[in-house]
């Protein structure tokens, strides 16, 4: 039995035991590599549509995600999943339930159920959502979704504000058939502080040749017609090369259609003539049917943008010499020279989406748009007001869109 004495010199001991125990164990953790924390399960994606059948927009993207994608000769695993899909215009030979059983996603009734947690209907059950509904320009006569895109938009908004998450949006192609509405989608995103991106898949294709864009004072798209299917392509790929031209960009003054008779324009030069006819032959898609000189038919679309700092713009679209999987980008400089590029998108399986998708992999994971959405909200005004321009007059999106580009083509 220990004495009082003893008792004490025994605790005070072990208490030095333990403290040097306790050091050397900490001696050897901090010697050790640290260890990060397992990784989390991918992010999930709410994918809004109008349907989903095969090679349809929904198709090509929304298969990216759930298989993996290929940029050039490399192929990925998609780093996010499709956690739901909700389809507001569902065709008979919809593939949407298939695919459910296949990979597990939900197939939702309403955007509320796609976007909220089955079992808890206060959480998102979504990292982001991607909406690749059909909106179409009033007038062209092609099938429309039933629900417009402000609606969408909206409906998932207020989901996000009920439940205090707000998670970043993706628009595929333009962002609404009105102006109106493609204002209040950029504007009621950004007063929530919702990362919003949108767009086309062709500023993320590579061109067959990088274009120079320090002292660019023309630039010169031709794609194939209608306006309505390839207007806002080819809108996205002349802008997302404009923008370069300076630091910030300041917007659009006017936009006004010549038509066939552009080809006759006194001051044709002054708006990219030695570009057009430079494009022109370089033309692959339909090279056989191109006389020696250039020709329009009545049909043939051509916008004349005037940029407010003074640049000029021009988008071509017809089918003379050119079809549907063909773009040409060209510019003219301040010193007179003229530079030529272009792609031309592969067919099935369509493998340039996977540019997109990695871009937007991206967005989904770090919240930040690889390119701003007044971009897109520029390109989709320049498409609805040339739309309107071809009845005559000169338009212009209002109020001017101003915003600084990302630097570099994505």
């Amino acid at each position: 039995m220990f004495t009082r004495a003893a008792r004490l010199t025994h605790v005070t001991f072990n208490r030095r035991r333990w403290l040097i125990l306790a050091l050397a164990l900490a001696a050897v953790l901090t010697a050790m590599p640290s260890i990060s924390p397992g990784p989390a399960g991918p992010r999930r994606i709410a994918f809004i549509v109008d349907s989903w059948y095969r090679w349809s927009h929904a198709d090509v993207i929304g298969r990216r995600f759930l298989d993996g994608y290929r940029m050039g000769d490399r192929s990925y695993p998609a780093p996010l999943t499709i956690a739901s899909v909700f389809r507001d215009a569902a065709v008979p030979d919809d593939l949407a339930p298939e695919l459910a059983s296949r990979y597990g996603f939900r197939v939702a009734t309403s955007i509320t159920d796609a976007l909220l947690e089955p079992q808890s209907r206060s959480r998102l059950a979504a990292d982001g959502v991607l909406i690749a509904t059909r909106e179409d320009i009033p007038g062209t006569r092609q099938r429309q979704s039933p629900v417009r895109r402000v609606q969408v938009m909206g409906d998932i908004l207020r989901i996000m504000d009920q439940t205090g998450t707000h998670v970043p949006v993706f628009i595929d192609k333009m962002l609404a058939a009105t102006w109106e509405d493609s204002q209040t989608i950029v504007g009621d995103a950004a007063r929530r502080g919702v990362p919003l991106m949108a767009g086309s898949v062709l500023p993320f294709t590579p061109l067959d040749q990088p274009l120079r864009t320090s002292g660019v004072t023309v630039g010169v798209v031709i794609a194939s017609t209608p306006l309505w299917a390839f207007g806002f392509h080819a809108a996205e790929l002349l802008q997302g090369f404009m923008e370069q031209r300076a630091g910030r960009e300041t917007g659009v003054a006017e936009i006004r259609d010549v038509g066939a008779a552009y080809l006759s324009m006194a001051n044709r030069d002054g708006w990219g003539g030695r570009v057009f006819d430079a494009l022109w032959a370089t033309a692959r898609t339909r090279r056989s049917r191109a006389p020696s000189t250039p020709i329009l038919s009545p049909q043939s679309v051509v916008l004349l943008i005037q940029y407010t700092d003074g640049a000029r713009g021009v988008l071509a679209l017809t089918s003379e010499f050119i079809d549907d999987s063909e773009f040409l980008l060209g510019a003219q400089y301040a010193d007179g020279t003229v530079a030529t590029s272009g792609l031309i998108l592969k067919g099935q399986p369509y493998d340039h989406f996977g540019y997109l998708v990695h871009a937007l992999s991206d967005f989904f994971t770090t919240r930040r748009p690889s390119v701003p959405v007044e971009r897109t909200l520029l390109t989709t005004g320049v498409v609805l007001f040339g739309q309107q321009a071809r009845q005559g007059g000169v338009l212009a999106p209002r109020p001017p869109v101003s915003y600084t580009p990302a630097r570099g083509r994505p």
